[in-house]
């Protein structure tokens, strides 16, 4: 990743896009979406995914193989709740899993909407035995909803995503770089239904976010700095 970063242009923050902060990032969703996203935030199953997940989060961290800063932070597993509670998906892509913080937020809005799936893409990791870690902080009770493909996402998703068909939400959250962003963003979004979200972690070190936003199609775009990291979410809605 590395490697690839430095040799790819690197893009300033996005210029055209002011930064918001969640409750207007919401409320300008509602606008175009609909009302009902910000009163997900006070549903008392937020509340006991996000304490299930922080105190796991403290014994991973000193004995995981992972950095806990590629994981997801409060912010954007709360607006992945958030949105998956008030779109009722039947379909969700997610790249990058890690310990599973979005990926266990996003099950728990399934399971309070009984209905729904959530497709994950993560590369099998390098580290001995490190694999068994991977999506570690997702509750056993909310697997039932959940497929976990291993492999790099430019070569599992085209055909995944002819296999499952259109899908409603699509998070990105895998390798940070222009190409690989790129190639997700131009394979999720045509199969994005109308009124579908796109999210994507770390927008800031490339241009791809940027781009994807002056599509015609686009009829909301949005970016959030997160709390516990110096990194911004990008949220874009397909133009119904």
């Amino acid at each position: 990743m590395k490697l690839e970063t430095r040799w790819q242009e690197q893009a300033p923050e996005p210029a055209e896009l002011q930064t918001s902060s969640l409750p207007e990032t919401l409320a300008a969703l509602e606008l175009v979406c609909g009302k009902g996203l910000a009163l997900a935030l006070e549903e008392p199953s937020l509340e006991q995914v996000e304490s299930a997940v922080k105190c796991q989060l403290k014994e991973l961290s000193l004995n995981g193989p992972f950095d806990r800063r590629h994981n997801g932070d409060r912010v954007l597993g709360r607006i992945c709740y958030a949105i998956t509670r008030w779109a009722r998906p039947a379909t969700i892509l997610e790249t990058g899993v890690c310990y599973g913080v979005t990926t266990a937020c996003i099950l728990q809005a399934l399971q309070c909407n009984q209905c729904g799936h959530l497709h994950s893409i993560d590369l099998p990791p390098l580290g001995k035995s490190a694999d068994a870690w991977v999506g570690a902080l997702v509750p056993a009770s909310l697997k039932t909803r959940w497929t976990l493909h291993r492999g790099s996402s430019r070569r599992l998703m085209p055909a995944l995503l002819r296999h499952i068909g259109a899908i409603d939400l699509f998070l990105h959250d895998s390798l940070h770089t222009y190409d690989t962003m790129r190639a997700e963003f131009a394979a999720a979004w045509p199969s994005l239904r109308p009124g579908g979200v796109l999210i994507s972690d770390d927008i800031e070190g490339n241009r791809a976010f940027s781009e994807l936003v002056r599509r015609r199609d686009v009829s909301l775009a949005s970016i959030v700095r997160q709390d516990q990291k110096s990194s911004l979410v990008g949220i874009a809605v397909k133009a119904r």
